[in-house]
């Protein structure tokens, strides 16, 4: 190693403390906002209790929040092209909003399995033992979008960059695409109560709902970015 790439114990601190923040800020702010909707929207105004809040409702805040940070953290990058000065400098926050993003993405699974059965999902389930055909295709989704999402962890482990070709890591980076593209379908087991909105509690939008529009939103930032390149001739 170059001696003007080794770190002094204080840059070390500065660096660690700077990574610290940004796994917790901002996946902290999601998670209490979160967590108060799905209060509302379910204990409130819904017919669920609040002895239901510390795995059902609690659950609803783990999935929206992952799929915000992977949302961020895959759509960061083509915004910072369409806004540099406004995001440019928070582009090295994206590896850990990636790792928070999936690390929740994984309690939302476990905490999933618990309670899964047809008191808590009904509408995913044609009859007691049986889940309906959007049900099961939602569910393949969604574990294919765990695995998926194994790839760019791989390649934000320390030192994966310098041991890989560039090509390689980059694919591995963008497997995260589908991951999300996944995990957008994993949604769809929600999609017949997006269009009734005469059954949403207390009037808000189903929280599959807003994790789709943030899905969307990243993509779609993506795709322009990918055409004003192409326009552009880069």
């Amino acid at each position: 190693m170059h001696p003007s790439q080794i770190l002094s114990e204080t840059e070390r601190e500065d660096r660690d403390r700077a990574a610290l923040r940004a796994c917790v800020v901002l996946p902290a702010v999601l998670l209490v906002v979160t967590a108060a909707y799905a209060t509302t929207r379910y204990v409130v105004f819904g017919p669920w209790t609040s002895a239901h809040i510390p795995l059902y409702v609690l659950n609803k805040s783990f999935a929206w929040s992952a799929i915000v940070l992977l949302a961020l953290a895959l759509g960061l990058g083509p915004a910072a092209r369409l806004w540099p000065a406004h995001l440019g400098n928070h582009l090295w926050r994206r590896r850990y909003w990636g790792l928070v993003g999936f690390a929740l993405a994984t309690l939302h699974i476990v905490v999933s399995l618990a309670i899964l059965n047809y008191g808590y999902y009904r509408q995913m389930f044609r009859q007691a033992f049986e889940f309906t055909a959007l049900a099961e295709c939602a569910m393949l989704a969604g574990a294919l979008a765990w695995f998926s999402l194994l790839a760019p962890l791989a390649a934000s482990l320390p030192g994966a960059q310098s041991a890989m070709s560039a090509r390689y890591w980059r694919i591995l980076q963008r497997m995260g695409l589908l991951a999300l593209v996944l995990g957008g379908l994993h949604l769809a087991y929600g999609v017949p109560g997006w269009f009734a909105p005469s059954l949403w509690y207390g009037g808000l939008p189903p929280i599959t709902l807003w994790s789709a529009g943030a899905v969307v939103l990243a993509l779609g930032i993506r795709v322009l970015v990918w055409l004003l390149g192409e326009e552009q001739g880069e």
